[in-house]
């Protein structure tokens, strides 16, 4: 199965390293940097589970890559609906995209564009950032749920999911994937906001009460917003989503490595998408509004800019 990596950063550098060293024939998209890097050094990624380095073939535009079978997509979700456009523009009719992302909007935007069949929703588990272009250092985790959206099974998956596992990927098979997005979605607008305005680790920030209050709050207001969408969590989500921080007191969060490294953060994905779902639904997220004014201010420059 050729396989395309669109989006060439920790996750998806990670995942299509991973693949590549068990012999599967990857193609990597990139931007910048990480493209010069990868084209000129290869992928290094320094992992926990063993280290791998390997030349790699790297292309800036999808059209110059070979037609692949199967799409890792790893873009930020606010790069979703470029990405959508480009991949219904030039992907064989038969490839498959598996959406690799943060949000629970994508799998949406990618099947209105190249229909749902093709497309499979994927929550994914790992620490891990580049620490330089080309070099991904891997830390924790490195698993994937892969599923049917918004649930259920079928063959696509199913044939995804083995292809991953024969490649060394941990895989695991999901038939409520849509319940899975937002299983994690707590998690992220619970952490990365906060961790984003005060540059602090999981561990720094859960040792100030004041800082797991509103972490708590933020998870709560988007299980109230998920129990309104119909989606089916347990009463006690938003703590347990809270508790979920062992072996993570280094971790440093997707939002803050992108503040950290001056890049664009999921703030609309994230908090904008809880307050206009809260609005629609009938639900307050104060918290949520503030995270994201906050965020605004601070790292969008049409935000900041005075009224």
């Amino acid at each position: 199965m050729r396989t395309l990596v669109y989006g060439a950063g920790a996750v998806g550098g990670y995942f299509g390293a991973r693949l590549l060293e068990a012999g599967a024939d990857v193609t990597f998209l990139a931007r910048g940097a990480q493209l010069k890097a990868l084209r000129r050094d290869g992928v290094r990624v320094q992992s926990v589970d063993g280290d791998f380095a390997a030349p790699v073939r790297a292309v800036e535009h999808l059209a110059d890559a070979p037609p692949p079978d199967l799409v890792l997509l790893a873009v930020k979700a606010h790069d979703t609906p470029a990405a959508a456009r480009d991949l219904a523009a030039h992907l064989p009719p038969r490839a498959v995209v598996v959406s690799m992302q943060n949000g629970v909007e994508n799998p949406i935007l990618l099947a209105d564009a190249l229909g749902p069949e093709r497309v499979v929703a994927a929550t994914v588990f790992i620490g891990a950032r580049v620490t330089a272009p080309g070099v991904i250092a891997h830390t924790a985790a490195g698993a994937v749920r892969a599923g049917r959206y918004p649930e259920g099974s079928s063959a696509t998956v199913r044939r995804v999911a083995a292809f991953l596992a024969d490649h060394g990927i941990r895989v695991t098979e999901s038939s409520r994937i849509r319940r899975d997005l937002w299983r994690k979605l707590l998690w992220n607008v619970g952490f990365n906001g906060p961790s984003a305005l005060t540059r602090a680790t999981v561990g720094r920030m859960t040792a100030r009460p004041g800082i797991v209050w509103l972490i708590r709050g933020l998870a709560d207001e988007a299980a109230a917003v998920a129990g309104a969408a119909g989606v089916d969590l347990p009463p006690d989500v938003a703590a347990r989503t809270c508790a979920e921080t062992q072996g993570l007191d280094d971790f440093r969060t997707s939002m803050l490595q992108d503040v950290e490294a001056g890049r664009p953060v999921e703030r609309e994905p994230f908090y904008g998408f809880l307050v206009r779902e809260g609005e629609r639904l009938g639900v307050a997220t104060p918290l949520a509004r503030l995270v994201n004014d906050a965020l605004g201010l601070l790292f969008d420059p049409e935000d900041a800019a005075p009224r």
